[in-house]
């Protein structure tokens, strides 16, 4: 039997944000997986999000309970075809 995710760590109307460039990625959704934020690539990243690997970001979204999440200050810490991963 697979566990059941928490709501709290489902993640909806994702928006990250370039602290440094303020350019805008709007990713729809995500999961916390292990304390990191997980997000499926659907179409080709961005390249004004991950331009430098000195780039800090701030992501806001709803949970899956409804409430407003932020988390500021993460940085990238995997990207791959599939998905992209903060920390």
């Amino acid at each position: 039997m697979t566990p059941t995710r928490s709501p709290a760590a489902t993640l909806q109307d994702l928006v990250v944000t370039n602290e440094q460039t303020r350019a805008q990625w709007r990713a729809g959704h995500a999961s916390i997986e292990g304390g990191r934020i997980v997000v499926p690539l659907k179409a080709e990243l961005p390249p004004s999000i991950v331009d430098r690997a000195c780039s800090t970001f701030t992501i806001i979204a709803r949970d899956g309970g409804g409430r407003t999440r932020r988390f500021a200050d993460v940085k990238v810490d995997e990207v791959s075809a599939k998905r992209v991963v903060f920390a």
